[in-house]
């Protein structure tokens, strides 16, 4: 186990079921021991996270086998839920915190394991691998497709990911069985993650229980920066309110 500093925060690094993990302690723990789960990017647009430092959560993090919430990245995600509450005395509902690919990371473990989760913040999520890395014609997503979602799910093809292939999306009936509430943020000129179709058709399986579901538009920014609003009070209002 190694320690460190972590923008003036004590970090631990140690190995986790044969992963890399960080947790990150804040000066003062709040009593609810309430903590994030950086799901995906653990150094990226970290202020969200600093931000609930200083309120007194923990912040973790678990690497993944791939970026596209595979089933057994899930399950290791909730072991691993399960050991920090045992050896650190955190709560055992954490809070997902999921950028771009790590909002497919974020919704597939709530959905595989929503006794785990408290509440989501996704930013720009994949939420619909039709759309990312599936979508034909666009150099970059045919290249991710290639590289890395093949490996991820062997032998899957865009024409069966039609007929379920592990979407995200398709968790929302378990997420609102299990009334998880959900803070979205988007980049309207978002041009590497489709708003429409990816978060947009998550608001429309929303419609019927709003309260569920908070969205923020980030006016005239593309992808990045994630969490980047100018004022990022409204997230960390939201994770706390949904968390005491």
């Amino acid at each position: 186990m190694n320690e460190a500093l972590w923008h003036g925060y004590k970090k631990i690094e140690f190995e986790f079921d044969g992963k890399d993990a960080i947790l990150v302690f804040p000066k003062t723990a709040e009593p609810g021991r309430n903590w994030l789960l950086k799901t995906e990017y653990w150094n990226a647009f970290p202020d969200a996270e600093l931000d609930l430092l200083a309120r007194g959560f923990h912040v973790a993090y678990l690497k993944n086998e791939t970026r596209f919430a595979t089933r057994s990245d899930c399950d290791r995600k909730a072991a691993f839920v399960s050991f920090l509450a045992k050896k650190y005395g955190l709560r055992p509902q954490c809070v997902p915190v999921g950028y771009s690919c790590g909002g497919a990371h974020a919704v597939n473990f709530a959905g595989f394991h929503p006794e785990c989760v408290a509440c989501l913040f996704i930013d720009a999520p994949v939420l619909n691998f039709c759309s990312y890395p599936g979508k034909l014609g666009r150099a970059d997503c045919e290249a991710v497709w290639q590289n890395e979602f093949e490996a991820a799910y062997p032998g899957v093809t865009r024409a069966q990911l039609l007929h379920g292939g592990n979407h995200p999306l398709e968790k929302v009936p378990v997420l609102q069985a299990h009334r998880i509430p959900i803070l979205m943020l988007y980049g309207t000129e978002d041009q590497t993650v489709n708003y429409p179709e990816n978060g947009r058709l998550l608001e429309l399986e929303y419609a019927a229980c709003p309260e569920l579901l908070t969205v923020i538009p980030r006016p005239l920014q593309g992808h990045h920066p994630h969490a980047g609003l100018y004022d990022r009070t409204p997230i960390a209002e939201f994770i706390w309110a949904h968390t005491h």
